[in-house]
C-alpha cells in the first residue's frame, strides 16, 4: 500500500470558496478519484494550510490515472483561483 500526501496554502479570503467546493464536489470527480484507486482520502485544514493524504496500491499509476483524466483538469481550473 502506497501513502500520498500533498500540502497547499489558500489565497487570502478563499477559505469559504474553498470550503463550499469541497463540500459540494462534482460527482465525476469523486467517480475519478475512486477509479483511480484511491482510498482514505481526507484533507485537513488549518487556517489557509491544507494537508491531503491519500492511500493507494500504485501511487504512481494512481497519480497517472488521475493525471490524465479530463475530470481532474476542469476541477484542477476551477480550483486554480483559490490558491497560492
Amino acid at each position: 500500500m502506497a501513502r500520498v500526501a500533498r500540502a497547499g496554502r489558500l489565497r487570502p479570503g478563499k477559505s469559504e470558496e474553498y470550503e463550499v467546493a469541497h463540500a459540494n464536489v462534482w460527482p465525476e470527480v469523486l467517480q475519478m478519484i475512486k477509479d483511480a484507486g484511491v482510498r482514505n482520502y481526507s484533507i485537513y485544514r488549518f487556517e489557509d494550510r491544507l494537508f491531503g493524504y491519500y492511500e493507494c496500491d500504485d501511487a504512481e499509476a494512481a497519480k497517472a490515472y488521475q493525471a490524465a483524466a479530463e475530470a481532474t483538469t476542469r476541477w484542477n481550473a476551477a480550483m486554480a483561483p483559490l490558491f497560492h
